[in-house]
């Protein structure tokens, strides 16, 4: 995910470079029309990356176009490879550090997204609440709302309104022609929604700072648009400089994110600046110029390669391993007590021999210790080794949710439990208190307060990891049976749950002090 993070953020910053050039190429045509560069830029950053990231199209064949039509990933026409994304690629060998900061990354980008949109909501309210405090009024002849300390301003979203401080109530006709003028123009150019769309779009992606300095580009742009238009009705451009610097010399209380005339003084000199600037003398021609490196800002920031968001954070790329290295891995491992898995080698294929007849699948080298499994997309195996070097388990990683731990063990270990677990298959008997410790589990996971001493410590871990795959138990609710169904061939007591939303097998291995030393479940 921190890779993805820093691809839109490369996005992001080709894009803002294009929209700055194409900004100044309008102002040199004295152009009214600079918002909504920045409004598309703001949608851009965010469409962008995604599609490119998770879109397939439809590509016919040109030599034989009888032929179906063959689906290709947008991310494969890329060309870029930007060094940001491979340096992090080169550092993310630990998959296990990888999923635990993917899981951090995404709660905390949804808790603060959750706490922007939030606060939108209760500065919205607060604003409906002091306009039911300010007087309404009218100015050159516009009704509006008189505040003692706010505006001007537009506020509102579905029916915005002009506020005007109590001082302007009280001043020249010619101040109150300009201001309301401005005011109007905002109005008409629809700026109150348009800049309400584009903070909610930029919430989407808080941690994206580019995507706030854009945002911020598109607020002042706003002003500078609205004096264009406002100038172009044929008011004098130095009594509406001086209406402006007269403006911002009176303090305005802050209401939010809304079109209003009060900015920074800076910002003011850049606004009186562009009002009284000459068309440049060369302007069709760097127009034309500004315009170019615009777009192809734009085309380079569309060949940027994203990473593959399906490979935990990390770049899917095959890497080819010796023979030598391989044998390594080579042997079985077993998950909790019961469960051995075996992985072999075939010539330059590793191979891992799935328990329950799910067959053998081949293990392809993302990197020296971490292998991806292409028949289960987003499956990752991670072999770990202890400080001489041994292999002593590996780590079955499930995308982003869940990891499975499973023991190296030696061959003789192996056949002990195999055959321990066909006696226990044989006598298709229960073992005593399987039944009662399902139920208790069950009932944990569905009061959302499990008992962890009950189960196996890797377990404990296993069911902390996998609280939100297994929610759809608590919404079913309450248990109504437990019925045993057999012993399976890895020595697992099978039962078929019923609870009142739905029913599911599970399958339970209780260790010899009581506790569940693992479990697996499938929802009908």
């Amino acid at each position: 995910m921190l890779t993805w993070i820093l691809y839109v953020l490369v996005i992001t910053l080709l894009l803002s470079g294009a929209a700055l050039t194409a900004e100044y190429a309008t102002r040199l045509r004295h152009s009214a029309r600079s918002r909504w560069i920045w409004a598309l830029t703001i949608v851009a950053s965010l469409v962008i990356p995604t599609v490119i990231a998770s879109v397939s199209i439809q590509v016919p064949s040109l030599l034989t176009p009888t032929v179906s039509r063959k689906a290709v990933a947008l991310r494969e026409l890329t060309t870029i490879k930007a060094v940001p994304l491979t340096w992090v690629h080169d550092h993310t060998g630990n998959v296990v550090a990888v999923q635990n900061e993917n899981r951090i990354l995404q709660r905390v980008w949804v808790t603060v997204s959750v706490a922007l949109f939030a606060a939108l909501i209760v500065n919205g309210a607060h604003v409906s609440w002091r306009k039911r405090r300010w007087k309404v009024g009218t100015v050159a002849g516009v009704t509006v709302y008189i505040a003692p300390d706010v505006g001007p301003a537009v506020v509102g979203l579905l029916r915005p309104r002009i506020v005007v401080p109590e001082w302007l109530a009280e001043g020249s006709r010619s101040v109150q022609s300009m201001v309301i003028a401005h005011e109007q123009a905002h109005l008409s150019g629809h700026d109150p929604q348009l800049l309400t769309v584009a903070l909610c779009l930029v919430v989407l992606m808080p941690w994206n700072f580019p995507l706030w300095w854009q945002l911020h580009r598109l607020r002042y742009a706003i002003e500078v648009d609205c004096d264009a238009r406002v100038l172009e009705s044929g008011l004098d451009t130095r009594l509406y400089g001086e209406m402006l610097i007269d403006v911002s010399q009176r303090p305005s209380a802050y209401i939010g994110a809304v079109a209003a005339m009060s900015e920074s003084r800076s910002f003011l000199e850049d606004r009186i600046t562009i009002m009284v600037r000459d068309p440049a003398r060369w302007g069709s021609i760097a127009t034309v110029a500004f315009g170019s490196v615009a777009l192809a800002l734009v085309a380079v920031a569309a060949q940027v390669t994203p990473p593959n968001l399906g490979s935990s954070g990390a770049e899917e790329r095959s890497v080819a391993l010796t023979p030598e290295v391989l044998d390594q891995y080579v042997g079985f491992y077993v998950r909790g007590a019961n469960i051995v898995f075996s992985i072999t080698r075939d010539g330059k294929r590793l191979l891992v021999h799935v328990p329950w007849g799910l067959g053998t699948h081949e293990l392809v080298a993302d990197s020296q210790m971490n292998f991806v499994c292409p028949d289960y997309q987003g499956v990752v195996y991670t072999f770990v080794r202890d400080a001489k070097g041994n292999v002593t388990e590996v780590l079955e990683h499930h995308s982003t949710w869940f990891t499975i731990p499973m023991r190296h063990i030696d061959e003789a270990t192996a056949e002990t439990i195999k055959a321990s677990n066909a006696i226990r298959a044989q006598s298709q008997t229960p073992v005593p208190g399987s039944e009662a410790a399902l139920r208790r589990l069950l009932d944990d996971m569905r009061t959302r307060n499990p008992s962890y001493d009950e189960v196996a410590p890797w377990f404990a871990e296993l069911l902390k990891q996998s609280q939100n795959l297994n929610q759809e138990y608590v919404r079913w609710g309450v248990v109504k049976s437990i019925e045993f169904r057999g012993v399976e061939q890895n020595g697992g007591d099978v039962y078929e749950v019923h609870q009142q939303g739905g029913f599911s097998n599970w399958i339970v291995w209780l260790a010899s002090n009581g506790i569940i030393e693992d479990a697996d479940n499938h929802r009908f």
